[in-house]
């Protein structure tokens, strides 16, 4: 895939996943798709979600556990086989504590789809 057809898959997968749009999100996943989050689980890696459905699962429980969250300064870059996107969030979770970190998401491609979502934080406060 070029540059350019793989920031385009990741563009498709921002939207779906900024709007909850299962569809669009399906589109451009394998059947296998993982969500390994920045902590939780048992692993080392963080909790490990799996599928559409799970995501959409953990979109909806942060949605109404979560409050004030806000995104700034996204980047996003092809590397290869996998894409980079990296951006600042803050925001207040499900513990009444704030958050403000800067957040890079590693998306490993198969086959021109996203197979992974690869989540690590890192304190700003």
């Amino acid at each position: 895939m070029t540059d350019e057809e793989m920031l385009f898959v990741m563009a498709e997968f921002r939207k779906g996943y900024g709007t909850g749009d299962k569809e669009r999100l399906l589109a451009v996943t394998t059947q296998d798709f993982e969500w390994h989050q920045h902590n939780g689980g048992e692993g080392p890696t963080g909790r490990v979600i799996k599928g559409i459905e799970g995501l959409l699962e953990e979109l909806m429980w942060r949605q109404a556990h979560w409050r004030d969250v806000t995104y700034e300064n996204l980047t996003e870059r092809a590397a290869g086989d996998v894409i980079l996107q990296m951006f600042t969030t803050r925001g207040v979770d499900e513990n009444d504590i704030s958050y403000h970190v800067n957040v890079v998401d590693v998306y490993p491609v198969r086959e021109g789809l996203i197979c992974r979502k690869d989540t690590y934080w890192k304190n700003i406060t």
